[in-house]
């Protein structure tokens, strides 16, 4: 009978999994292109730990050399705990939620990345773009966006910009991934006198939820169960 009943509550409670999940980490990678008729060059790429551990005028100087020597492949790892910000700096948190049945429809927050990208400028000096953070806007989805977009906080320039447009999404469980292409933003042309929706590159992002509360639970009953059938047990 206690066997039956312990198989009750484990049925139900698997049945029962948490709506909402938290997302605890995840990776972005992003390959950027036609950079050069942005007046781009030489691509310097900062990832961890150096990308949260550098300061604003450390990676602004064009002698300090990224981890990556590249612009394609280049990874933005979600940021996860208590992220502190080095002078000059504006790493961003993630406080994402979302259920997975309704993507789209109840997302909230944002996922932040370490990773900050740099270019020689052909007006001289450097040109960085990082700090990112993942969000999404319905206000933001008119074909070909999908609502989806890329914040640049380098720098304390927070600004939307990338658009990401034609996007496949998918759902596996509680993980979401998304990828498309990186258009420029109506914000970022403005204020760099580029032209809006211009495709610069293509981006992958995966993520890693949290267990849910439900699914840990469901753990325990069946540790529960396994030691109810072995003799002796109590």
């Amino acid at each position: 009978m206690k066997n039956a009943i312990l198989l009750t509550l484990l049925l139900a409670t698997a049945s029962v999994r948490a709506a909402t999940v938290n997302l605890s980490g995840g990776l972005l990678t992003i390959d950027y292109s036609g950079t050069a008729l942005l007046g781009l060059s030489t691509p310097n790429h900062f990832t961890l730990p150096d990308t949260n551990t550098l300061t604003a005028a450390q990676m602004q100087n064009l002698a300090t050399p990224g981890n990556i020597l590249a612009e394609t492949g280049l990874p933005f790892v979600v940021n996860t705990g208590v992220i502190g910000s080095p002078a000059g700096r504006f790493i961003q948190s993630t406080t994402m939620t979302y259920d997975p049945a309704n993507l789209t429809g109840t997302v909230t927050g944002q996922a932040g990345f370490a990773g900050v990208t740099r270019w020689n400028y052909i007006f001289g000096g450097g040109f960085l773009l990082g700090d990112y953070t993942l969000e999404y806007s319905g206000s933001r989805a008119v074909a070909p966006n999908s609502g989806w977009y890329l914040e640049n906080h380098y720098g304390g320039i927070e600004i939307p910009t990338w658009d990401l447009a034609n996007v496949t999404a998918v759902i596996n469980g509680d993980n979401f991934s998304l990828s498309g292409d990186m258009l420029i933003s109506p914000e970022f042309a403005l204020g760099f006198g580029l032209t809006a929706g211009e495709d610069r590159g293509n981006f992958s992002f995966a993520s890693v939820p949290e267990p849910s509360v439900a699914l840990l639970g469901l753990s325990g009953l069946a540790l529960a169960l396994h030691r109810r059938r072995q003799p002796g047990v109590r």
